[in-house]
C-alpha cells in the first residue's frame, strides 16, 4: 500500500531526474504541484477531523460520546466543565496526530477499530478564559467540520453570538449547528426554538444555517438525532475524498507531463544506445535517429551538443531511463492511493 508521502517523494525524484531532460518551465510546474501538496500534507488525512464547540452546559462532551458510540469524554452537571480540549483520534493517522500535537492538546484518546473520524472536544466558549477562545480560533481553519452545540436555555446567549459567532461567518461551509437536549422539550417547543435559533444565526451573518435537533444523552434512553449528524459527516467525508482524489490526480499528471516531455515511454534500449552512439560522428544521421526515437527538447539538445562524447550521451540516456522508471512508480503509487478508500462512518 502506498502513501501520500511516497507519491510526493516520487514526484520530487521525477523533477530531479528530469534536470537537463525537460524544460525548466515544465520542471517548475511539477515542483510547484509537489510543493502545494506538501503544504496540505501536514494535516492531510483520510479521516474527518471534527471540532465540537459551544457554550457552557450545551452538552458537547455528551455529543462526542454519542457520535463516537462510546464514553470518551466525562460529563458533569458542574459548570463550567470542559476546561481543556480532548482529542479522540484514529490510530495510524500521523497527520492528525501532528495536528493535535501542534495545537498543544495533551488529552488524547486513540481508537483503532472505530470510524475514520477524529473529534476535538473544545473548551467552553462563553468562559472568561481567553485561552479557550484562542484555541478555538486556531482549530477552525484546520478541521473539516464543526458542530456548534446549543442548548434550549442559552441558545441566544450574546456571549456566543455577538462576541464570537458573528466573527466566524467566513467558516460557514464547515459549520453544522446542533440544538441539544431536545428531550426536555415537546414537539412544538423543538420547532419554535430551532426556528428562533435559525433566525439568530441568520442575523449573525450565516446565510444558510441548518439547525439539527438532537438529544445526546436523554436519561434512560438512546440518543436522538445522531443518525442525521452522521449523515452530515458522511457528506463531508465524500467531499474530502473528492478533494483527496484531485490532489492524487494532480500528482499523477505532473509526473506524466514530465515523462511525456522527454518521451520516456519510447524506452532507452541497448539498440537505441547503439544507434545513437553509431551516429555521433554524423550530424545528419544523428538527427534522423533522434527523430525516429522521438527524443526532443533539452535531451535532444544535450545529445547533439555532446560533440561525440559517448560517456556523456550514455549518462543522459541512463538519466532518461531513471525518469521513466520513476514516472511509472508514481503511477503505481497514485493508483494504490486512489483505490484505498475506506467506507462510510457507519
Amino acid at each position: 500500500m502506498s502513501s501520500l508521502t511516497s507519491a510526493l517523494d516520487l514526484l520530487d525524484l521525477a523533477v530531479a531526474s528530469s534536470h537537463g531532460l525537460a524544460s525548466e518551465a515544465g520542471r517548475e510546474e511539477a515542483a510547484n504541484v509537489a510543493a502545494a501538496a506538501r503544504k496540505r500534507q501536514d494535516y492531510f488525512s483520510d479521516a474527518i477531523v471534527l471540532g465540537i464547540a459551544g457554550g457552557t452546559g450545551s452538552g458537547k462532551s455528551s455529543l462526542l460520546n454519542a457520535i463516537a458510540g462510546q464514553a470518551i469524554a466525562s460529563t458533569s452537571a458542574l459548570r463550567p466543565h470542559t476546561n481543556t480540549p480532548l482529542a479522540w483520534i484514529p490510530a495510524d493517522e500521523p497527520a492528525i496526530a501532528k495536528l493535535v500535537s501542534d495545537l498543544d492538546i495533551d488529552d488524547v484518546v486513540v481508537h483503532d477499530a472505530g470510524p475514520a473520524l477524529a473529534i476535538i472536544d473544545l473548551p467552553d466558549l462563553d468562559s472568561v478564559d481567553d485561552d479557550h477562545r484562542t484555541l478555538v480560533e486556531a482549530v477552525l481553519p484546520l478541521v473539516d467540520a464543526v458542530m456548534w452545540v446549543f442548548d434550549p436555555v442559552k441558545y441566544h446567549d450574546p456571549s456566543i453570538h455577538a462576541d464570537f459567532l458573528t466573527h466566524l461567518v467566513t467558516y460557514e461551509p464547515v459549520f453544522t449547528f446542533v440544538l441539544n437536549k431536545i428531550d426536555r422539550l415537546d414537539e412544538a417547543e423543538i420547532e419554535a426554538v430551532s426556528t428562533h435559533l435559525g433566525v439568530i444565526l441568520s442575523m449573525d451573518g450565516f446565510e444558510d444555517a441548518t439547525v439539527i435537533p438532537v438529544a445526546a444523552a436523554p436519561p434512560g434512553e438512546d440518543p436522538i438525532g445522531i443518525e442525521e449528524l452522521i449523515a452530515v459527516l458522511n457528506d463531508t467525508l465524500v467531499a474530502k475524498r473528492a478533494d483527496r482524489a484531485k490532489l492524487i490526480e494532480d500528482l499523477l499528471q505532473a509526473g506524466r507531463k514530465l515523462a511525456a516531455e522527454t518521451a520516456v515511454w519510447s524506452g532507452t534500449s541497448d539498440d537505441a544506445h547503439g544507434r545513437i552512439q553509431g551516429a555521433l560522428d554524423d550530424p545528419e544521421q544523428l538527427v534522423a535517429v533522434l527523430d525516429d526515437l522521438a527524443i526532443d527538447g533539452p535531451l535532444r539538445d544535450g545529445v547533439i551538443a555532446s560533440d561525440g562524447d559517448i560517456g556523456l550521451v550514455d549518462g543522459l540516456l541512463l538519466q532518461r531511463a531513471e525518469l521513466a522508471a520513476t514516472a511509472a512508480a508514481l503511477g503505481v503509487a497514485c493508483a494504490e492511493l486512489s483505490n484505498d478508500q475506506p467506507g462510510a462512518l457507519t
